[in-house]
This record gives structure tokens, sequence and C-alpha cells, in this order.
């Protein structure tokens, strides 16, 4: 699992070159012609940027053909080799069927020297943009499409341990401290909580997981939903996954006031599913990496500005919380 990467600035320059040239129209008609049918004449491009990360970005290109029939592509490309990791594992998923109600988005095509990755283009909702009486049914579709990837008879690089997740945490929480220091005690309560939760943890069968499941990772067609970025991919505990996904609901319910008192309906409906889907997973450990990602979003909520970081002492009692529940004696499979 790729849990933090800073690339160069040699890659940071390189990748911001790609971006200005895939721009261009004669650029990404260059591209286009390595993945268009031979019948498909090409006679106009759109291309517009989505989203720009130091490490990589994101192009939704859209093909006109001179008969007016139309192609929509989501360009990504990526400031180092790790295109190709992605490409392999979007490649082993791909082999396996997946059920009418959703699953994972892969890539079509990859070009190694543009170290790009074609996708379909997906029209629909995020699902962390509804927020209407859907959402609840939503999460348990979310929840059967999360079990469907820990169900994958894939090992698609080595174990991502427990303790490589704290220490990573731990880390995060120092950088945290270093910029933010009136935060201290708030930060380090938590942190001792997460680290007595830890060697509680049942023992667990490995899975290959997302990484990074959460409601802006969805995207509901109409008809199917659709989980995006294979970005985080990695091979652990499967409570991982749907820790850090109760995780995130749970960091919007307590920032954004319009949806506060959804937050119950909203874990149960996620929570409960997976679990009647995947009984062989610990609820103890989801509580664990429920707790483990809130403490990992305290960091983000400060680098948000002041506007979202007056929530830390609240998020740090929600973390805690969970880490009570991991901790609990009385929490059974």
């Amino acid at each position: 699992m790729r849990l933090r990467f800073k690339p160069t600035s040699e890659q940071r320059f390189a990748l911001r070159t790609k971006l200005v040239r895939l721009d261009e129209p004669a650029a990404v008609r260059e591209v286009l012609r390595s993945i268009l049918p031979a019948e498909f004449k090409l006679a106009h491009v759109v291309s517009t940027v989505q989203s720009v990360h130091a490490d990589r970005f994101v192009t939704r290109v859209l093909a006109r053909s001179v008969t007016g029939e139309e192609r929509a592509y989501a360009f990504k490309v990526y400031s180092d080799d790790f295109a190709e990791q992605v490409w392999e594992h979007s490649q082993a998923v791909a082999k396996h069927p997946q059920p009418e109600y959703g699953g994972l988005c892969t890539a079509t095509y990859y070009l190694a020297n543009e170290r790009l990755l074609v996708f379909p283009w997906v029209e629909g909702a995020f699902l962390s943009e509804v927020v209407d009486e859907r959402k609840p049914e939503l999460l348990q579709v979310a929840a059967k499409v999360a079990a469907d990837v820990h169900r994958l008879p894939l090992v698609p690089e080595e174990l991502t341990t427990a303790q490589m997740l704290f220490d990573e945490a731990r880390a995060r929480c120092a950088r945290l401290l270093l910029r933010w220091p009136q935060h201290r005690e708030a930060v380090e309560r938590t942190m001792a909580a997460l680290e007595e939760a830890l060697p509680l943890l049942d023992p667990a069968e490995p899975a290959p997981v997302h990484g990074d499941m959460a409601a802006a990772q969805f995207l509901w067609t109409g008809d199917r939903l659709v989980l995006l970025d294979l970005d985080m991919f990695g091979y652990c505990d499967p409570a991982y996954d749907v820790g850090h996904f109760l995780a995130q609901l749970e960091r919007r319910c307590l920032v954004d006031s319009d949806v506060e008192n959804q937050k119950a309906r909203w874990l149960s409906a996620l929570r409960d599913t997976y679990l009647a889907e995947m009984p062989s997973v610990s609820p103890r450990n989801v509580a664990f990496y429920r707790g483990l990602t809130l403490i990992r979003k305290l960091y983000t909520l400060c680098r948000r500005g002041p506007a979202e970081a007056r929530f830390l002492p609240q998020l740090a009692e929600c973390a805690r919380a969970a880490l009570q529940e991991a901790a609990s004696p009385e929490l059974v499979r």
C-alpha cells in the first residue's frame, strides 16, 4: 500500500510539463490514435483537467468522430513508474466478473512512455454528494462492492501489517504537532489509545483492499455503483477498508451540519451490511481502523485551515470512542 509518496522536484516538473502538453489537441490526438478503433475517424477532441496532485493528474477527454459519435475517457498520468503497478493490478481485477449492482472501474490501456492510464469515463454523481433518502441504500450497495473486492483471489503486493499502518499514523501525528503544537494534548491522548488497542486486534486473513475507500470514491450512475481509483491498492486486513470508509463518513457528519443527524443511520447501513456479507472480518478490527483513520484525518483538518481545524477536539474524541469500542472485551465476531 502506497501510504506516502513525495515526488522529487524533477518528477513534479516533468508532470507539470505533461499536464501542459496534454492540454493541447495535437498531443491528445496522438494518444487517442493508440486506443481508438480504426473505424472511428477522429474529427474533434476536448480535454478538461479534472484534478491535479503532486504525483498525478486526471484529464477528461472527449473524442468526436466525423459522423458525430462521441467517446469519453479519463487520462490519468503519474509522476513515476507506479503507474505500471496500478496497470498490472487493474488488469488482474478486470479478469474477474462483476455483479450488476457495481464494481471497480479498471484501466483499459496503458501507455508506458507517458506513464498514462486510460479509463472509460463514467458519468454519475459521487456518493459523497448524495445526501437524500437514497444514501443508506447506496451505502449498503457500497458495502457489497467492498466485500466483492475483498473476496477477489488476488495477492497484489506484499502484506501491509497493522504495525505499519500504526507507524504511518504516528508519523502523521508527529508532523501535525510540528506545525500545530497547540493540539498536543488531544493528539497524544488519542495516539495513546491507539497504541493500547493495537495488541488487542483479532487475527485477520489478508485480502486485496482498495486502500482509500470512501463515499467520494464511488460514482452512482443511476444503475450501478462504480468504485474509482486504485492508487492506494494493497494487501492487508480487509477491516482496514471498512474502518477507513466509516471514519470518512463520520468526519463528514462532524464538519457538515446539514448531515450531522445522519451519522448513526449512515454508519449502521455500511457497517451492518458489510459484516453480514463478510462474517469472518473482525468487528473489533473494523473499530480499530476506524479510530486509526480518524486520527490520520486530524492532520487533514489542520491542513484545510481554521474552518475545519476547530473540529479537531471532537474528531479526536470520535477516534477515542472507536478505539474504546475496539478494546471492549464484549466486542466479538
